[in-house]
């Protein structure tokens, strides 16, 4: 039985990385939790509209996310967001202490 979760207008499966490996979810909402293996990096997009975006690796997905959460090496959150094939793009980042949304 697949699970799901609701997180502001949009539904989330509740997956593992190895449930990911076989390509069944991609381009799905996915919900995905473990700690985060690297530095995330931060970067300043001068564009039209300047804006931030934060990558890092989590179980061995690459994970972007539009902003500037405060996350960690080594820190435990829950990556909401679309699965791309080989990463997320996160539309949404739960740590123990906040959520951080992007806009949608």
């Amino acid at each position: 039985m697949v699970r799901r979760v609701k997180l502001g207008h949009h539904y989330y499966y509740i997956v593992t990385p190895e449930e990911l490996k076989n390509g069944k979810y991609k381009g799905k909402n996915i919900v995905i939790e473990g700690e985060i293996e690297n530095k995330p990096v931060i970067e300043f997009l001068p564009m039209e509209l300047p804006s931030y975006r934060t990558i890092f690796t989590l179980a061995g997905l690459k994970i972007e996310f539009s902003g500037t959460p405060y996350v960690k090496i080594g820190e435990r959150i829950k990556v909401y967001g679309v699965f791309v094939g080989d990463g997320i793009i996160a539309r949404a980042i739960e740590t123990e202490g906040a959520i951080y949304l992007t806009e949608e």
